[in-house]
């Protein structure tokens, strides 16, 4: 694979009042050509570290060392991982025709996606280890299921009193704790019920069991679809989309309970956390167009970060620092990359593709561990 440096030009080259770090997008003209970019804020250099064929969002590994993108190949659509600069690639999930969303594990090592072959609306959770490509199926054979996220910590499902359950429900949730403590867990979109009659619902999943949250906590959750499923960074409080109330609003699982923290007329949808875990950035309608907001979700206090009457904001982005949101905007007439100061401001544009920039993900902090000490 060639790195060929990249010409992604921001306004105003990336002033003091733009974000540092660096940033991952997917770039193109067409589906056909989409390829995953790394972008050097400070210098305004952009690597191509994707394989250019339809490439997915990007998604960073925990240390900001690796990245994780669905690619398609001659053997079907792959989970490829490539070093930032696109170095040493490889790919995984050759056991099935169609793999996409990947998350990685807290430690770095594991991978959770969704696997399809051609029977239709099973798709399946697959676990991959990176460094030796071996994959199993996650939550059962049974079990069919969108977006899995990994729980950063097992504080919620700890959480769940098994004595507050009936017995099938004590049960599952006992085993379910008891393979989380040893090898993890995720959440995921369930699909729940029968082919014309399919919802969704907020699943624990793992290794060999996957069981329905909402239904632990409150009565009578199976008439609302629920999407979007995130954990906060130190897995306390987890947010998601549900139609309950009417229309599609976002929801936090915490301290106090199930809350909705958006609550309004339109449609709110994409939560995602900022690294203090205090923060959700969202899209909504409730401008009009979409818009990109933010929420305190201690007081469900919103504000808006960057709304138009002529242009659509989208696809929201935290900066490691917590003091940018990376957002995509239409606002100069094809979709590219903006950023706007979390505490209020003027937006930035990150990118100035020729085609369209997407999905924007910054680089992590990289974590100290007891080895190093750094």
């Amino acid at each position: 694979m060639s790195f060929i440096l990249h010409a992604a030009l921001a306004v105003g080259w990336l002033t003091a009042a733009g974000p540092g770090g660096t940033l991952a997008y997917v770039a193109g003209t067409e589906q056909e050509d989409q390829c995953v970019m790394v972008l050097d804020l400070g210098s305004g250099q952009a690597v191509r570290a994707g394989r250019g064929d339809r490439d997915g969002a990007p998604q960073w590994s925990p240390d900001g060392q690796r990245l994780a993108f669905e690619t398609n190949t001659d053997k079907g659509t792959l989970i490829c991982v490539a070093g930032a600069d696109g170095a040493n690639p490889k790919t995984l999930g050759a056991a099935h025709g169609a793999n996409t969303d990947p998350r990685w594990a807290p430690d770095g090592k594991r991978l959770a996606w969704i696997a399809e072959d051609e029977e239709p609306l099973q798709p399946a959770i697959v676990v991959g280890d990176v460094e030796s490509g071996a994959e199993t199926r996650w939550g059962g054979e049974k079990t069919a299921a969108l977006r899995p996220v990994w729980l950063p910590t097992l504080d919620l499902m700890k959480a769940m009193d098994p004595s507050e359950q009936d017995a099938g429900a004590a049960a599952a949730l006992n085993a379910l704790k008891g393979e989380a403590d040893a090898g993890g867990a995720l959440v995921a979109q369930g699909l729940m019920g029968a082919p014309g009659k399919l919802s969704t619902e907020v699943l624990l999943v793992t290794a060999s069991n996957a069981v329905p949250m909402l239904p632990l906590l409150v009565k009578d959750s199976a008439r609302y679809a629920e999407w979007c499923i995130e954990p906060d960074a130190k897995g306390q409080q987890l947010a998601y989309e549900s139609n309950d109330g009417g229309d599609r609003e976002i929801f936090v699982i915490g301290r106090r309970g199930i809350v909705n923290v958006s609550n309004h007329r339109a449609a709110d949808w994409n939560p995602v956390w900022s690294p203090d875990c205090k923060w959700l950035a969202f899209e909504s309608f409730r401008g009009g167009r979409r818009g990109v907001y933010r929420v305190l979700v201690g007081t469900a206090n919103v504000t808006p970060m960057d709304t138009g009457a002529e242009y659509d904001c989208w696809s929201p982005a935290w900066s490691a620092d917590g003091k940018w949101v990376a957002y995509v905007s239409d606002r100069s007439g094809s979709p590219q990359i903006w950023a706007v100061p979390a505490a209020g401001g003027d937006a930035v544009q990150l990118t100035k593709e020729t085609g369209y920039a997407l999905a924007p993900a910054f680089q992590p902090k990289a974590k100290k561990t007891k080895e190093s000490g750094k």
